[in-house]
């Protein structure tokens, strides 16, 4: 059997601001849509499970739409995926009235999943398994050699496991029966911080970390025949390495879609940055939607650019409140087909930092252009555009990869020799 990788989420929380401020339950959406994307570009699991508590008050007049909402984001997920109910969720009948309910046993390539759903809450918020309930591990078993998972939301583990304040009341029933059936591994959530894995008698019991505290946690858990290896991936970077994110877009993007400043100025805190520097297009900023996409901006340059367009004031304007400690702003500065910066020398003055970037080529959109051909005009251009002294590059091969050409180590090569040349 090939190894199954298992990526797992927990305790979303999503909702309005609450009273535990560690608790982010109002970007819990945003979260969850980071996570997706990283799924999706980088750890490519097989499924895909939600531990509960999605939600943080599923008894709250939103609770479907947020439901809804969530459900269309994991949606989006290339992996087939799963969620459970937690004690914030509400009643499970209810909570699968707007997320599809998973069967008693989910199969994924060679291993079953078992999700349970109707464990009844204890005091203390812990939980009790079912005696029926316990009889599914034996009935997943029947038939079945491969791998069995048991997916839950409140922490399971061996009774009176350290640093752990919840669990089952009848946490040796459960595990006796595990162990009887031959499961595995145990997946759990509710314990925001989350804790180590712990191994006993075979078992392994993993205890996943919330996503809606810092710093933003989940797992990716591979199950390779009888290993079980566990990685924790967290959104939030490292304090310690006071990274700056040097290229932040706003709404005055023509490619906006849900930016809002206050916002992000506030999550780069959240997510572990030193700082950030707001960087809007300059052509965007000159000339209206149509202009800039048709590529009229970058055919004839700031020559063309009209007054009634012009929407550079206004950006500095709107950005000026946000300028403080950790927070630039600046301008991504389009060079157009002559190599000539889209970028007049008064809005220069007032931006606190200039990143420059081709997004274009003459014959890029022409099927008969070479590639030696491409790669001239690209070098001819970045040679006079350099010469202006914008001290960043962004994304210099962007405009090969989204025409699908390709981008030659040659091309690499003398582009890095005109960068070091001109001490950009």
């Amino acid at each position: 059997m090939a190894a199954v990788a298992i990526a797992v989420l927990a305790d979303l929380h999503f909702g309005p601001p609450g009273a535990l401020s560690e608790r982010r339950s109002e970007i819990a959406d945003l979260l969850l849509a980071r996570v997706i994307r990283r799924l999706n570009r980088l750890h490519h699991p097989d499924v895909t499970v939600v531990l509960g508590d999605v939600l943080d008050d599923g008894s709250g007049a939103g609770a479907p739409d947020r439901l809804r909402c969530l459900r269309e984001l994991l949606a989006g997920l290339d992996s087939p995926w799963l969620v459970l109910p937690g004690n914030h969720d509400g009643p499970p009948d209810r909570f699968y009235e707007h997320c599809p309910r998973p069967p008693d046993i989910v199969e994924v390539h060679g291993i079953r999943l078992l999700p349970f759903i109707h464990d009844p809450e204890e005091p203390g918020y812990n939980a009790r398994r079912l005696r029926s309930e316990l009889q599914r591990f034996r009935t997943a078993r029947e038939g079945f050699g491969g791998p069995l998972v048991a997916l839950q939301h409140v922490c399971l583990a061996p009774p009176h496991t350290p640093d752990l304040p919840y669990n089952y009341v009848n946490a040796a029933e459960i595990i006796d029966a595990m162990r009887a059936a031959g499961v595995r591994l145990a997946l759990s959530g509710h314990f925001h911080p989350g804790l180590p894995e712990i191994v006993q008698d075979g078992v392994v019991f993993v205890n996943a970390p919330a996503l809606c505290e810092a710093p933003f946690a989940y797992l990716l858990v591979t199950v390779d025949g009888d290993r079980i290896a566990v990685q924790r991936h967290a959104l939030a970077m490292p304090p310690h390495l006071r990274l700056v994110d040097g290229h932040v877009h706003t709404p005055f993007a023509y490619c906006s879609e849900n930016l809002a400043l206050e916002r992000a100025a506030s999550l780069a805190s959240d997510f572990g940055l030193a700082g950030l520097r707001f960087s809007e297009h300059s052509g965007q900023l000159y000339f209206n939607r149509q202009d800039y996409w048709s590529g009229a901006c970058l055919r004839s340059g700031l020559a063309a650019a009209r007054p009634e367009d012009d929407r550079m004031g206004a950006y500095f304007d709107a950005l000026a409140p946000l300028r403080r400690a950790g927070v630039a702003v600046g301008l991504e500065v389009d060079c157009d087909f002559h190599g000539a910066p889209v970028l007049r020398p008064v809005d220069a003055q007032r931006a606190d930092h200039l990143i420059g970037a081709i997004h274009s080529l003459p014959s890029l959109e022409k099927p008969e252009a070479t590639t030696a051909r491409l790669e001239q005009e690209f070098l001819d251009l970045l040679t006079r555009f350099l010469q202006q002294r914008c001290p960043v590059l962004a994304h210099p091969f962007r405009c090969f990869q989204r025409a699908g050409r390709p981008v030659s180590a040659p091309l690499m090569a003398r582009t890095v020799e005109l960068l070091d040349r001109t001490g950009t």
